[in-house]
């Protein structure tokens, strides 16, 4: 961490002060105010819960790399991806190896049960690629698996991440119940609806909205029902919506996913702006608003992400 912290050309008298803290401390167990165990040193690591913490950890892995294939770092979490077409070999192995090697020179510990590999396919018979292995350990081969609070599967259907939406929604409902029981004030329960458990069906909407078939859609909608019916019983779902001021959760969601857009459309410096597709030249009206000259797919996959969708609301609005 120290040689780090040098090669970035930070003030000494920083380093000292990091140094020190992190160096000779000791921690102990409270149990009860009078209740202590022996004190004991900490050999490495970052206290929990310090501001510096998360900040020396993105130093630390900061020159973490992988040239063979895309690779994704979020905090502690690393993803790496690489496409194999038809009658190639894998680069797997490879970037496995490499991730590994730098956890060895950087002493930190890789750990192969919580490494998973997941195979996208979307042929009827999947090819067959011999197993990653770790540290001696050939990694976990799983059907789906959760990315950033994400469930992807190998199909790249969302089945499995609104089933987990319901059931996180579903205990939330239950303190819904009891602030009602506690003869909460609606707006109030309004509030906790929109903050506390509408924010769960919103997490990260834009990635698959457009891509939720119908049914999946109606589970959402009926979370949103049974909310409005704790609220206001005697209310129609619709009545509900209308006195609380809120918006119903399709409109809610595709104003979420029109603001994301917006951003993207107007920062060349968005982390997704390259995925925008070229604009054709207004040729006579020059104030109308260039569309995007949208590629022509076959899949509905395609036509259901997030850019070529919006990007055909753009071009029809």
């Amino acid at each position: 961490m120290l040689r780090k912290l040098l090669e970035l050309e930070i003030p000494n008298s920083v380093i000292n002060w990091i140094s020190d803290f992190l160096t000779n401390r000791y921690q102990r167990v409270k149990l009860a105010d009078t209740c202590y165990s022996e004190w004991g040193p900490i050999p490495s690591g970052v206290p929990q819960g310090s501001k510096l913490g998360p900040w020396l950890f993105i130093l630390l892995i900061n020159d973490l790399e992988v040239t063979q294939a895309d690779f994704w770092k979020y905090i502690d979490d690393s993803t790496a991806s690489e496409t194999v077409p038809k009658h190639s070999i894998s680069n797997a192995q490879n970037i496995a190896d490499s991730v590994s090697m730098w956890s060895v020179e950087n002493r930190m510990h890789l750990n192969p049960d919580k490494c998973k590999e997941l195979r996208i396919s979307f042929n009827g018979k999947s090819r067959s690629f011999d197993p990653i292995v770790v540290n001696g350990k050939e990694l976990e081969v799983v059907t789906n698996f959760k990315l950033l609070g994400l469930n992807i599967n190998n199909k790249l259907t969302w089945n499995h991440h609104i089933d987990d939406v319901v059931k996180k929604v579903n205990k939330r409902l239950y303190f819904l119940k009891q602030l009602k029981r506690a003869k909460v004030p609606c707006k109030s329960l309004a509030t906790f609806y929109t903050s506390c458990i509408r924010s769960v069906i919103d997490y990260a909407i834009p990635v698959f909205y457009h891509a939720l078939p119908q049914y999946l859609q109606n589970d959402l909608k009926r979370l949103e029902k049974r909310a409005m019916a704790i609220i206001m019983p005697t209310e129609s779902y619709s009545n509900t919506l209308n006195i609380l001021g809120i918006p119903s959760l399709k409109d809610h969601h595709e104003q979420l996913c029109a603001k994301l857009f917006q951003s993207v459309v107007s920062d060349t410096n968005h982390k997704i702006y390259n995925l925008l597709p070229d604009r054709n030249q207004p040729s006579y009206n020059l104030r109308q608003e260039r569309t995007f000259s949208i590629p022509m797919t076959h899949t509905n996959r395609v036509k259901n992400s997030f850019i070529y969708a919006m990007c055909n609301k753009h071009n029809l609005s």
